[in-house]
């Protein structure tokens, strides 16, 4: 697969409230959660970023960002997914983004691939569940695209992911039903939003 039109964006940013500690920073099987992220994202493509909140932030992970981009979102910015997706498209040299949480170590490489190789003339490449529940922090993004569109969204005061996706042009859904042919757990999609879920996780 040629991925020079690729960036996989690590968001790695957010306040970790219900965390309690930096989130990156805990440790899952023994290493930070931001080292197993870049093993994943290298496995994606040569351009990797890790997107940050703030410039101290960034100062914590950079002896695990060894070699890599590491953009921090703007001062006065909102922490919120949004911003971080906003920042790196803003800061990717390629035609295409890959964002990916920072607390999804189960990531299936496989699945991550298939949704970059459907993106041709797609403004997005989005998992959706059977409910409705989508995933847009595994999804692939056509960058220019997405950035004026992230940015007319937060001028719009709105800060959610669907906010952006609902303006996005011909945006391709793909159902969790067909991604499980890669992933039969489909644990890609699982994270950690406090300790003990990252706990049952390395379960």
């Amino acid at each position: 697969m040629s991925d020079q039109d690729l960036t996989v964006a690590i968001l790695a940013g957010g306040n970790s409230a219900r965390f309690k500690s930096e989130k990156s920073l805990a440790e899952f099987q023994g290493r930070p959660l931001i080292a197993h992220m870049i093993d994943i994202a290298k496995k994606l493509s040569s351009h990797v970023m890790i997107v940050v909140s703030s410039v101290e932030q960034g100062e914590a992970l950079k002896e695990f960002a060894q070699g890599l981009q590491v953009v921090a979102d703007p001062e006065d910015s909102v922490r919120c997914a949004l911003t971080g997706a906003i920042t790196s498209f803003e800061y990717t040299e390629t035609a295409y983004t890959q964002l990916l949480p920072v607390d999804s170590p189960l990531a299936n490489v496989s699945l991550l691939k298939t949704l970059y190789q459907l993106r041709n003339d797609h403004g997005a490449v989005v998992p959706s569940w059977p409910s409705g529940y989508i995933e847009p922090l595994h999804s692939v993004y056509l960058a220019e695209h997405a950035y004026s569109a992230g940015i007319e969204t937060a001028d719009e005061n709105k800060y959610r992911m669907r906010n952006l996706l609902d303006r996005l042009k011909n945006v391709l859904y793909i159902s969790t039903l067909v991604l499980s042919e890669f992933d039969s757990e489909l644990a890609t999609f699982s994270n950690a939003n406090t300790e003990k879920e990252l706990r049952d996780l390395e379960k």
